[in-house]
Parts: structure tokens; C-alpha cells; sequence
């Protein structure tokens, strides 16, 4: 099953890398960040009460980001390839980079076990810290929404 949802997911990558033809990488991680909101973003809408409740949705978004964190995240940041939404500090601090991406990847991996028992309270409790890596990568190395 896992396996089916990572080729699904690199599917869905290679029309993006295919468009940024300056600078593939930036395709590759703005694609793998869309795949990631894409199931993050809809489960976080349920924990905040957006829309509905789903058990079965939210085990399925947590199934699939789980594939997609499996995925090498760091291909989308080499040597060369600054720009779009990445912030410099990426290319300065890539250790520190590498660690909070691979703390996301661990916490999202973890929201994928914890989104198929349908406990709500683990699952938001789970979301919160998944979220956190995210806030602390974006922190440092994302360009804000309106820069």
C-alpha cells in the first residue's frame, strides 16, 4: 500500500519538475511541498473543525503523507538551486536544514500511524507536533507569504 502511495506520489511530482525547466529542483520541492499540504492541510482542517470530521479521510491523508515522507526531501535543495520560496540560510546552515526536514519526516511518518487508529485526541495531539517541525523550518527557511 505504501509503495502504490510513493508512486502516486513521484507521479504527481514530475509534471512540476518538468516546468521548471531553469532549475528542476525548485519543481521538485514546490511539487513534494504541494503533496505534503495536500494531506497535512485537509487533516488539519478536520483538527480545526473546517470541515467535517472523516475517520476514514483522515486515515488516508495520514497514510499518504506517511509515503511522502519517505521520499529524499534534500533532492529538492542542491547545491545551486536557491530561489522560489527558500529562503539563502538554506544553502549557509544545510546541516540545520537537513535536521528539521528530517524531524518533520519522522513526525509525519508518526501522524500516519497515529491517523489509522482513529483516535482524535492522538491525532490532534500528533498533527500539533508535526506541525511544529514544519513552523520551525519555515521559520528559518521560508520566504514569508507576502516576500
Amino acid at each position: 500500500m505504501i509503495r502504490r502511495a510513493v508512486v502516486v506520489a513521484v507521479a504527481a511530482l514530475l509534471p512540476a519538475v518538468a516546468l521548471a525547466e531553469e532549475n528542476p529542483a525548485i519543481g521538485y520541492r514546490q511539487a513534494l511541498m504541494d503533496l505534503v499540504y495536500a494531506n497535512f492541510g485537509t487533516v488539519g482542517a478536520m483538527v480545526k473543525g473546517d470541515i467535517p470530521w472523516d475517520d476514514a479521510r483522515v486515515a488516508g491523508y495520514g497514510k499518504d503523507l506517511k509515503a511522502i515522507s519517505t521520499l529524499n526531501a534534500m533532492r529538492g535543495w542542491p547545491a545551486g538551486s536557491e530561489g522560489g520560496e527558500s529562503l539563502p540560510a538554506i544553502w549557509t546552515k544545510m546541516d540545520d536544514f537537513q535536521k528539521k526536514m528530517e524531524a518533520f519526516q519522522a513526525e509525519a511518518s508518526k501522524l500516519g500511524d497515529v491517523a489509522a487508529t482513529g483516535d482524535r485526541e492522538a491525532i490532534k495531539a500528533q498533527f500539533g507536533a508535526t506541525g511544529k517541525t514544519c513552523k520551525s523550518c519555515h521559520d528559518d527557511f521560508k520566504k514569508d507569504d507576502e516576500g
